[in-house]
C-alpha cells in the first residue's frame, strides 16, 4: 500500500509540487520553510529519549496543552518535541507552552525522504498525534524504526466519516501502524474501529478540551473591562472566530437589533483569522458604528469604546470572561464550527449555527444541558440575545450548569498520558 500511496505522490506531482512552492515562495510557509523537508532544528540526541507530540492547528494545539504539561512533569528525562502543521499553531504552541518544550518545528510533508530526515534527527521513542492526522509514510517509518505511534484525542469528522471509506486500504494501511487511540467519544471510537483500527488498541478517554478550557480563567471580567476601555455597567456581547463575511454580517445584524432595544450594548468580535481585521473593520464602518482596534486599546482620558475588533493573538479563550452572552462563529456556515469549550469555562450562554460537526459532542452537551443554544437567523439571534441580557437570574443559572458541565467532562488529559507512559514503559 505504501508503494502505491508514494506512487500516487509521484503522478500527482504536477498538482501539489506547484503549491507548496507557492506556499513556499509568497504564503505562509515562507518562514523556516527547510522543515516542512524535513531538516528540522533538533539536535542529534543525547542520552535523553524524545516524545515527538504533533497538532495540526490552533485546535489540536489547545487540545494538547493539558497533556504536554502533565507529559512534562511525568518525564522529566524525555526531551519533548512539538510539531505543528500551520504558523498560527506554531504560534499557539510557542506563546503556551515555550517553558514545557524542549524544541518546537513544523511536521515535514509526508514525502518519503523528508519524513525519514526528521524522524532520524529526533529519534522519537513515541510519537503522539492529535485527533486524526495520520500520515501514511510518517507512521510506517516511524514503526520501521520501531518507536510507538499513538493518537489522543482521536476523532473522526462527520465528513471523514461520510469520504473515509472509499480510502479504507489507507486507512487500514494507516492504522495498523498505530499502537493505541484514545478515542473522544463512543462515535468515534467505532468510526477507527469500521476503518480498520483493532477494538483491542482503542477506548474511549474524552476530550482534552474540558481539561484545557479552565486554563483560560487568567484575567477578570473588570480587568478586561477596563482593557477594553468598555463602559461600566453596559451588558457585553463577545463574539469569537467568525470566518466569512456572512457570519460577521449576521452577527452585525442581530447586534443592531439588541442595540435597538438596549442602547448600551457593547461588542467584541473576534475573527478567526487576523488578516481579516481591516475587512470586518470596514463592514462594521459601512454599519454606522465605530470600532475600536484591541491593540489600540485602552483609551486615553477616560473614553469609552463600544465596539472592539480583536486584533491580537491567542487572548480570545481568556476575553470571553468579560461577556455577558457569547457567539461562536464557524458554524452558520457548512465549516464545521469553532471551540465552545471556552466560553463555557467562563460559564457564559453561548449561541452557535447549525454546522457543528466539528464539534459535534460539545455542541449536543451544551443543548441538552441549557448552556448551548443554536440559531440560524439574525432575528432568532437577537432574540436569544436580548432574552438572556434582560434576565440576570437565567444568566446565573446557566453559569451554574455550565461549571458543572466543565467540570463532569474532565481527566481525559490524564487518561491520555496515563495511555502514553503505559506504551513508553
Amino acid at each position: 500500500m505504501r508503494a502505491l500511496y508514494n506512487l500516487a505522490l509521484l503522478l500527482l506531482a504536477p498538482l501539489w509540487v506547484p503549491y507548496v512552492l507557492w506556499r513556499i515562495a509568497a504564503g505562509s510557509w515562507r518562514e523556516r520553510w527547510q522543515e516542512r523537508l524535513g531538516f528540522v532544528p533538533v539536535p542529534p540526541p543525547s542520552d535523553k529519549p524524545r516524545v515527538w507530540i504533533h497538532c495540526v492547528s490552533v485546535g489540536e494545539t489547545l487540545a494538547a496543552q493539558p497533556v504536554v504539561r502533565r507529559l512534562r512533569q511525568l518525564l522529566p528525562d524525555y526531551e519533548l518535541v512539538f510539531s505543528t502543521t500551520t504558523p498560527t499553531g506554531q504560534q499557539t504552541a510557542l506563546g503556551a507552552l515555550r517553558d514545557t518544550v524542549d524544541y518546537f518545528i513544523y511536521c515535514p510533508l509526508d514525502l518519503s525522504f523528508a519524513v525519514r530526515r526528521a524522524l532520524g534527527r529526533i529519534q522519537p521513542r513515541a510519537l503522539v498525534l492529535f485527533e486524526t492526522e495520520l500520515w501514511l509514510n510518517l507512521l510506517t517509518e516511524q514503526r520501521r524504526r520501531g518507536g510507538r505511534v499513538l493518537i489522543l484525542n482521536g476523532r473522526i469528522s462527520d465528513r471523514t466519516a461520510r469520504r473515509a471509506p472509499r480510502a479504507r486500504p489507507i486507512y487500514a494501511a494507516m492504522l495498523r501502524c498505530v499502537d493505541f487511540i484514545c478515542a473522544q467519544s463512543p462515535t468515534d471510537a467505532a468510526r477507527f474501529i469500521a476503518l480498520g483500527a483493532s477494538p483491542s488498541r482503542i477506548e474511549v478517554c474524552g476530550n482534552t478540551k474540558f481539561d484545557q478550557a479552565l486554563g483560560a480563567l487568567d484575567r477578570t471580567a473588570d480587568e478586561w473591562r477596563q482593557t477594553l476601555s468598555l463602559p461600566e455597567g453596559a451588558p457585553v456581547l463577545v463574539v469569537g472566530s467568525t470566518r466569512t463575511p456572512d457570519e460577521e454580517q449576521l452577527v452585525v445584524d442581530a447586534y443592531m437589533r439588541v442595540r435597538a432595544t438596549l442602547p448600551d450594548t457593547c461588542l467584541v468580535l473576534a475573527p478567526r483569522h487576523l488578516e481579516r481585521v481591516g475587512e470586518v473593520e470596514r463592514l462594521l464602518q459601512a454599519r454606522g458604528l465605530t470600532p475600536h482596534r484591541r491593540s489600540q486599546l485602552p483609551l486615553s482620558d477616560g473614553a469609552h469604546a463600544q465596539v472592539v475588533i480583536v486584533d491580537t493573538f491567542g487572548e480570545l479563550a481568556s476575553l470571553y470572561g468579560v461577556a455577558d452572552v457569547t457567539v461562536v462563529g464557524g458554524a452558520f456556515a457548512p465549516l464545521g464550527g469553532q471551540n465552545l469549550f471556552q466560553p463555557l469555562a467562563h460559564g457564559k450562554p453561548v449561541f452557535f449555527g447549525a454546522h457543528t460537526h466539528n464539534f459535534r459532542d460539545i455542541a449536543q452537551l451544551a443543548k441538552a444541558a441549557g448552556v448551548g443554544f443554536e440559531v440560524q437567523t439574525a432575528p432568532e439571534l437577537a432574540e436569544g440575545i436580548l432574552r438572556l441580557l434582560r434576565d440576570p437570574k437565567q444568566r446565573a443559572q446557566i453559569a451554574q450548569r455550565a461549571s458543572e458541565l466543565i467540570k463532569k467532562h474532565q481527566g481525559a488529559a490524564q487518561r491520555c498520558v496515563e495511555q502514553v507512559l503505559r506504551w513508553l514503559q
